[in-house]
């Protein structure tokens, strides 16, 4: 299984990273550095950014069996996180944000939850699992997973930050930070279980 794990982990990531630079490619409206991508969804190229959210909730899956094939019973904990990540992922997209200026609703508020749920665990799970990467005997995998997780926790604290002082200028920066540390630990979860699957 963690081979089948590897390829979905790392097929439907790239799919979702796919669909994540047509959307920020075609003429949305939306600035990459103010505006949260949860945001294109509420553009009339909701079904790039949609197929994208959806595909990275599959990769979740995929990589919940690469990594239990990678560290065994180890990995309950990282499972755990991941599949917090995939339900949130699978959940957004049909709870969306409120749109910019408009009143705040109650599915604007269970998608800011999701949104963190899914951005935390993706964060967590990096630093989390690169322990047990490190214990089950891959160590240079493990020093990955904590760089991905550490541009992930910089790109949360920048939100953090944000918040706290009341500017939202960055939001989308410090958003896409996180999208810059959990879209290659996906993928290189996956491509680590495939590689050592085939040997």
């Amino acid at each position: 299984m963690g081979v089948a794990g590897g390829w979905i982990a790392v097929v439907f990531m790239a799919v979702s990273l796919a669909g994540l630079i047509a959307v920020h490619l075609l003429p949305t409206g939306i600035a990459p550095l103010r505006d949260p991508v949860s945001q294109y969804h509420l553009t009339r190229f909701r079904p790039v950014i949609l197929v994208a959210t959806l595909s990275a909730a599959v990769s979740g899956v995929g990589a919940i069996l690469a990594l239990t094939d990678l560290v065994g019973p180890s990995a309950v904990v990282s499972d755990v996180l991941l599949g917090v990540f995939v339900v949130a992922r699978a959940l957004i997209p049909f709870l969306r944000m409120d749109p910019p200026g408009s009143r705040v609703t109650t599915v604007g508020r269970i998608h800011t939850v999701l949104a963190f749920a899914a951005f935390g665990s993706a964060i967590a799970v990096a630093f989390v699992a690169g322990g047990f990467l490190h214990d089950a005997g891959y160590p240079e995998v493990a020093t990955w997973s904590s760089v991905l997780g550490g541009v992930g926790a910089i790109g949360a604290v920048g939100l953090l930050i944000g918040a706290i002082v009341r500017r939202q200028n960055l939001l989308g920066l410090f958003e896409r930070l996180i999208y810059a540390g959990f879209i290659p630990w996906f993928i290189m979860i996956g491509a680590v279980a495939i590689t050592v699957g085939a040997s």
